[in-house]
């Protein structure tokens, strides 16, 4: 089955690699944005062996001047929204994932990942032994000052999964070997380096810290290949489903259906958490933002489309099982990561941003994306 993923907001999803400023040529600059290139590793060092004195001037970019013959050097046109002047010395720009060949795709993992969190969510939230269970090995955690909470993932983790006994170890009984996901088909676009900011839920935002990273623009199509594999989950059904104590998606639809619950939810507590926090946006240009999160609501409206984040950008509530817990639980976990006192959990968001005449405009949230199957039967 195919499955397409659209950027509802830029998307970040890293590869772990970083870039300095003087990576980039830009090629030409208009209404304040510019367009520029990537060089690939060999060229940029081609570079550098020519201007030994780059290597005190990272934090800037470099002018079709500067570099020649660019076009035998180039891994992907990027457009900048960034001036990198976030404070940092040599502000490194983390690269999103892509192809040797400049080509970006989203990771199988990435989608696979989403997925098996909102699955997760929804045992727990339809299973109280469980969902109690959970809140205990969160309290333990805390209770023993454990910023990896060992008991809590060891307990999450093995929640789809359940070794029948004299069930000879090699029989996988995890329940997502059954749900395949490939990475996305490769895709060529220009990408986009862009500032983001921290803002705070519960302070007053004037001048939020920034640093550049780079995105994969809004409306970008992804394909992937999903597959569910019934006949062996035949097996799971007749043996290991029933210790679950809560239904589990039967199809790829079954599956969706949940995800687009969860982050149906995720999402609402995200505008909600901003529509209450606005008296400490009031000296910032918050339209374009707003404008954007009227566009993902109106992506919730869809039957066919399924809501869900990848990526970075979506803090505890999207990337964990944040909204499970009470308020004064999140404090606690949150505390035990970086002290806030009694500050709200979460604490901070994080939106694109930029700088217009000693003031900020909030552009819009990050990693909400929308998908739907080509076809409505599972294989």
């Amino acid at each position: 089955m195919k499955v397409t993923l659209k950027t509802l907001t830029p998307l970040h999803i890293g590869s772990g690699e970083k870039y300095p400023p003087c990576n980039l040529v830009v090629l030409k600059e208009e209404d304040s944005k510019k367009t520029a290139v990537r060089l690939t590793t060999r060229k940029f060092l081609e570079v550098l062996r020519k201007r030994p004195q780059l290597t005190k001037e990272f934090s800037k970019t470099l002018t079709l001047k500067e570099v020649e013959n660019v076009e035998d050097g180039v891994l992907y046109e990027v457009s900048l929204y960034s001036d990198f002047s976030s404070g940092k010395r040599n502000p490194e720009i983390p690269e999103v994932v892509h192809h040797p060949d400049g080509s970006v795709y989203v990771p199988g993992s990435s989608l696979k990942g989403a997925v098996r969190l909102a699955l997760t969510w929804h045992v727990l939230r339809n299973n109280r032994n469980l969902l109690e269970e959970f809140h205990r090995n969160v309290q333990i955690d805390l209770q023993n000052h454990k910023k990896a909470f060992y008991r809590t993932n060891e307990f999450l983790n093995g929640l789809f999964r359940f070794t029948l006994r004299f069930t000879p170890s090699e029989i996988n009984t995890d329940y997502f070997r059954f749900l395949r996901v490939s990475d996305s088909q490769t895709l060529k676009t220009q990408l986009v380096v862009h500032d983001v900011g921290i803002f705070y839920v519960a302070r007053p935002n004037t001048q939020p810290k920034t640093f550049p990273l780079e995105f994969v623009p809004i409306n970008r199509d992804f394909v992937f290949d999903v597959k569910f594999v019934k006949e062996e989950y035949d097996y799971f059904l007749t043996h290991v489903r029933k210790h679950y104590g809560v239904e589990l998606p039967g199809s790829i639809e079954e599956i969706f259906s949940i995800v687009n619950e969860f982050y149906s939810e995720v999402f609402k507590f995200e505008r909600e958490r901003f529509k209450k926090a606005k008296k400490n946006f009031e000296k910032l240009d918050t339209s374009k933002i707003e404008e954007r999160f009227q566009k993902i609501e109106k992506a919730l409206q869809s039957e066919k489309r399924v809501l869900i984040h990848v990526g970075y950008g979506g803090g505890l509530m999207a990337n964990s099982l944040f909204i499970l817990l009470d308020e004064e639980t999140r404090k606690q976990v949150r505390n035990i990561i970086k002290d806030h006192g009694k500050d709200e959990a979460p604490l901070t968001r994080r939106y694109l941003v930029q700088s217009e005449n000693n003031s900020y405009r909030v552009i819009s949230p990050i990693g909400w994306c929308a998908l739907w199957l080509e076809d409505s039967q599972s294989t």
